[in-house]
């Protein structure tokens, strides 16, 4: 069999990998791992003699290819001195696979590209020879609610506090959420608060740039203040690398309030501007409206001319360009 498993949540993809290589007709030895982002090295005609080969035991076997360059780039296969482009190998091991190797195309954290001809290959043999697996992130709506599932099936209670900066740290990743779970297991305690859970679940710098631009833009000083502070510290970052953070963090607020005083729902904002928790930037941005925060987005475009100028400290400018907003 030949399955493509893709997509973005790592964790459930990984099982998947993981339970098609650990079945027990299947020995170690028998198991071949291929990195295939490396387009300069790879080699198409090696993988298929490699799956082709009859065993005189009947031995089952797999070849694994991870992060195969020609389902990620977007492009056909142009080497000049191949026999034969991927996307050809590919359509005739589909038609007839060897019945006792098992090749996997492994795309971890994202999915294949469905404008390449490999992909519309395997697409067109789907069901036949062909498996294709997709792990996408859930909803915020499905994931809140495998969050209290699991929660539940492990008795651990959060105050409200702690139950949203939970869904903050874990970024509406499920991979995530198992990463953290693991944490508080560890722990033990069943009812975590706050402070538990800033201190057991990690938060990535992603998050943390998130946190930077709704508290400023909530005119939340003390959270700004925290946030810009594990900036410096965590991430190393100087003052001028966090303006366009910021900067980003303010426009894809704007983006979320303007969608919203154009009557678009949750929903339709979320797909529109990529944004995770949109309901969360406009409760930020309170009652400020979509002109108030472009203004904000082109004072802070001035403090960073004036740095590069000269005529601005960029450790004082950009503070005091938060206390003139906070």
């Amino acid at each position: 069999m030949i399955y493509l498993i893709e997509g973005k949540e790592t964790y459930f993809l990984t099982r998947k990998k993981s339970a098609l290589l650990n079945r027990r007709d299947l020995d170690r030895e028998n198991i071949l791992v291929i990195d295939g982002s490396d387009r300069k090295n790879f080699s198409m005609p090696s993988v298929l003699s490699f799956c082709n080969t009859v065993s005189l035991f009947s031995e089952r076997r797999a070849v694994v290819i991870n992060d195969p360059y020609f389902l990620n780039s977007g492009t056909s296969d142009k080497a000049k001195n191949k026999a034969a482009p991927v996307s050809e190998l590919l359509e005739a091991y589909c038609k007839d696979p060897n019945p006792d190797c098992d090749l996997l195309l492994v795309c971890t954290g994202f999915e294949a590209d469905k404008r390449t001809k490999e992909y519309k290959i395997l697409e067109s043999h789907r069901g036949k020879t062909v498996d294709i697996l997709t792990f996408s992130q859930k909803s915020p709506r499905e994931l809140e609610r495998y969050i209290d599932t699991e929660l539940s099936k492990h008795r651990i209670r959060m105050t409200n506090d702690a139950r949203k900066e939970f869904r903050i740290r874990i970024n509406n990743s499920t991979t995530m959420f198992h990463i953290a779970m693991d944490s508080i297991l560890l722990y033990g305690e069943k009812d975590l608060n706050l402070e538990d859970i800033e201190h057991l679940v990690y938060i990535n710098p992603e998050v943390n740039h998130w946190k930077l631009g709704n508290s400023f833009i909530a005119g939340d000083a003390e959270g700004t203040f925290r946030a810009l502070q594990e900036c410096i510290e965590i991430e190393h970052m100087t003052y001028t690398n966090l303006i366009p953070v910021l900067a980003s963090q303010i426009r894809g607020i704007y983006n979320s309030v303007l969608c919203n005083e154009h009557g678009m729902g949750e929903e339709q904002i979320r797909r529109y501007t990529g944004r995770n928790y949109p309901s969360l930037d406009i409760s930020s941005a309170g009652r400020l409206s979509s002109g108030d925060l472009l203004e904000r987005m082109y004072a802070l475009a001035e403090l960073e001319q004036s740095i590069k100028r000269g005529e601005a400290d960029e450790k004082n400018g950009f503070e005091r360009y938060l206390m003139r907003y906070l």
